[in-house]
């Protein structure tokens, strides 16, 4: 499945309508969390999301829904509950790519994104949402 989902991103991309939105990231992201969610992946894992980000911010799409899909405290499909492997290497890789205190998101990570539609990354992307 991930072969796949990266197969048509990539074809997507080289086409003469690449993705115009953070969409197609997110997507690919997502199915890269699932497919490769278990310990032994764990370093296929974080080659794929660091050559995933790369890509994301040079193409300039990072966005709050990328972001959050790798925040441990958003609960994706990455996520299971604090103290279990999946929360912390979630937060180790979040860590490694935004920084830790304050995390930073530089302004051309985010550049093609349609205003309006689509939100940059902000650092409460990373924190622990509260309950109302």
């Amino acid at each position: 499945m991930l072969m796949v989902g990266s197969q048509t991103f990539w074809a997507m991309k080289a086409s003469r309508f690449p993705p115009d939105s953070s969409l197609a990231y997110t997507w690919l992201l997502e199915i890269a969390l699932k497919v490769l969610s278990s310990p032994e992946n764990d370093k296929r894992r974080q080659e794929f999301i660091t050559s995933l980000f790369e890509q994301c911010c040079k193409d300039g799409f990072l966005s709050s829904k990328f972001v959050r899909k790798l925040s441990p405290f958003y609960g994706g499909p990455f996520c299971k509950e604090e103290g279990s492997w999946t929360f912390e290497e979630s937060k180790r890789i979040c860590e490694e790519l935004f920084g830790d205190d304050p995390p930073c998101f530089a302004s051309a990570w985010s550049r093609n994104l349609k205003r309006g539609q689509e939100h940059p990354p902000q650092p409460t992307d990373l924190v622990q949402k509260t309950r109302s």
